[in-house]
């Protein structure tokens, strides 16, 4: 199977004759949902999380509502009574979802961002990316900058995810695009600087005009948590 991925349009009205989002979720699901104020943040986390199921379902031959979901040591969710199973990463951020899915043997993460144009992204370089990474987003023109440090975000939180190393690793991170920059190259590799370990592979994906999205795959022993 390698790695496959599944890009979902969170906003998408459900059609009629689709499985119902709402009753495959779980309890826990569903009381998360709940908790969301905002019915559009909850009406995209429903969304999201059912097209993960219909997806795992489809491919383990389960039905949807039926999947078990158990965590890591880490945190990192992972499918239950099942050997061996695939290994899965879901993101998502305003409108769209990202699902990778990865063969026994393999670890996957995806992320996807919208790009806040209000950010200041060269300060925020400074403080939490490693040197060359700031260096790299600074000397760029404005938007040209924005953009790589969504990439590169992208990019570590995927890394990250992958490992099961836990948020807190981030700015342990460094990724390294193939070209000079992550706008020029569609791949590089993303490693912890503190601990051994080979880099993994990066690869920066076209979501929709407005997002930085990135998947990262990696061997199925999972990273020491740094944090």
């Amino acid at each position: 199977m390698g790695v496959r991925l599944w890009r979902v349009h969170l906003d998408r009205p459900e059609r009629a004759g689709e499985p119902g989002r709402w009753h495959c979720l779980s309890g826990a699901e569903r009381d998360k949902a709940a908790a969301f104020a905002d019915p559009l943040a909850r009406r995209r986390y429903v969304a999201a999380h059912a097209a993960l199921r219909h997806v795992l379902g489809r491919l383990c031959g389960v039905p949807a509502a039926r999947l078990a979901f158990g965590t890591e040591e880490s945190g990192r969710p992972c499918l239950l009574a099942r050997t061996p199973r695939p290994d899965f990463n879901l993101s998502h951020s305003e409108e769209w979802a990202l699902i990778a899915v990865a063969a026994p043997g393999s670890r996957v993460g995806v992320d996807v961002e919208r790009v806040r144009p209000d950010l200041d992204h060269r300060e925020m370089a400074r403080r939490i990316y490693q040197p060359e990474e700031a260096a790299r987003v600074c000397a760029a023109a404005p938007d040209a900058g924005l953009a790589e440090y969504f990439r590169l975000w992208t990019a570590k939180e995927a890394y990250v995810k992958a490992t099961g190393a836990g948020l807190a690793g981030l700015r342990d991170v460094l990724v390294r695009p193939a070209a000079a920059t992550c706008e020029q190259s569609r791949a590089g590799s993303a490693v912890f600087r503190s601990l051994p370990g080979s880099p993994a592979p990066v690869r920066w994906l076209d979501v929709a005009p407005g997002y930085a999205a990135a998947l990262v795959t990696t061997a199925s022993t999972p990273a020491p948590r740094t944090g």
